[in-house]
C-alpha cells in the first residue's frame, strides 16, 4: 500500500504533490519548508505555515541565513530516513526548482541586502594624535581638579595625609604638559593605534566583501560550488562496520574522517544526492553565464 501511495504522489501536480509529501513525511526543517512555500499558491502556502506554526516573515531569515552560513538544508531525519529514494530524489528536485524561483524574486534581493548591511564592520572613528593627546591631558587634569575639591572636605587629618598624594599628582601633570619628549611618543603611540584600527578595519571589510557580495548570484554560485566538491564521487556502496556502543562506522579509516555533511549525503543515498548535484550542475552553468 505504501509504495503505490508513494508512485501515485509522483503523478501529482506539484502542488498536490509537496502537500501529499508533506503529510506522509512529517515535519521539514523551517528553511526546508519555505522552499516549498514561494512554488505553491498562496492558499496552500498559508496552510503549511499554519500547519507548523511558523511565521512567513521568520521563513524568508532563515533562508537567507542558510545561504549565508552556508549550513545545508535538511528535511527532518527520522522522516526523511524512512522515504523511498525516488521520493527522495522528487523531494530534492523540487527543493532546487522552487529554491531558484525563490532567489529571483525581488523578496529575496532585499532581505540578502538588508542582512549584508547588518553584518557590515563598522569603520574606526578618526581622530588626530593631537586630539586624543588633548583629551588625555583633559582627563588626567580633571582627576587633579576632583581630587583636590574632595580634599578641602576632608577632615584636617586626613587632608594632611594627602596632601602629599596631590603634589605628586601635580608633579605629574606639570610634566605630561611640559615634556615634549614624552609628548611626541605619545602621540607617535597614538597614531600607531590609529593605523592599526584601520588596517584591521580594512582586513574585516574586505573579508565581508568576500563573505557578503554585493550580488547574492555570487554567493549561490559558490554554495553550489561546494555542494559539487562535497558530493563528488561518494561511495555509496562503501563498507561499515559496527563500533564502539552499536555505532555503524566506515571501515575505511578515511571515509570515517569525513564531515559530518558528507555523511548525511552518503546516508541520503544515491539518487537523491545526483538528482541534487544535476540541478546544480545546470544552475552553476546558467549563473556563471
Amino acid at each position: 500500500m505504501r509504495k503505490t501511495n508513494i508512485a501515485r504522489n509522483l503523478k501529482m501536480n506539484p502542488v498536490a504533490r509537496f502537500a501529499a509529501i508533506i503529510r506522509r513525511y512529517g515535519t521539514l526543517s523551517a528553511a526546508s519548508v519555505i522552499l516549498i512555500v514561494f512554488g505553491t499558491t498562496l492558499a496552500l502556502a498559508q496552510a503549511i505555515l499554519g500547519e507548523f506554526g511558523v511565521g512567513e516573515a521568520d521563513l524568508k531569515s532563515r533562508a537567507v541565513d542558510a545561504l549565508i552560513s552556508g549550513y545545508p538544508i535538511y528535511p527532518n531525519r527520522a522522516k526523511f530516513k524512512a522515504a523511498s529514494q525516488s521520493v527522495r530524489a522528487e523531494f530534492a528536485r523540487s527543493v532546487f526548482s522552487v529554491l531558484k524561483a525563490y532567489t529571483e524574486t525581488e523578496s529575496f534581493k532585499t532581505s540578502y541586502a538588508k542582512r549584508r548591511a547588518e553584518w557590515k564592520p563598522s569603520a574606526p572613528a578618526i581622530v588626530s594624535p593631537d586630539e586624543q593627546y588633548a583629551k588625555y591631558i583633559a582627563d588626567i587634569k580633571k582627576s587633579l581638579d576632583d581630587t583636590k575639591a574632595s580634599l578641602e572636605k576632608m577632615p584636617p587629618d586626613v587632608r594632611k595625609g594627602m596632601e602629599p598624594v596631590v603634589k605628586s599628582m601635580e608633579e605629574s601633570y606639570a610634566k605630561q604638559v611640559n615634556d615634549t619628549k614624552m609628548i611626541a611618543m605619545l602621540k607617535e603611540s597614538y597614531a600607531r593605534q590609529a593605523e592599526y584600527a584601520q588596517q584591521s578595519y580594512n582586513d574585516d571589510l574586505r573579508k565581508w566583501e568576500e563573505r557578503y557580495p554585493v550580488d547574492p548570484n555570487v554567493l549561490i554560485a559558490k554554495r553550489l560550488r561546494e555542494l559539487l566538491e562535497l558530493t563528488n564521487a561518494i561511495p555509496y556502496d562503501a563498507k561499515l562496520v559496527t563500533g564502539d556502543g552499536g555505532v555503524m562506522t566506515f571501515a575505511d579509516p578515511q571515509l570515517e574522517r569525513k564531515s559530518s555533511d558528507w555523511k548525511i549525503c552518503y546516508r541520503m543515498g544515491r539518487e537523491p544526492v545526483e538528482a541534487a548535484r544535476a540541478l546544480a550542475t545546470e544552475w552553476l552553468k546558467q549563473l556563471e553565464k
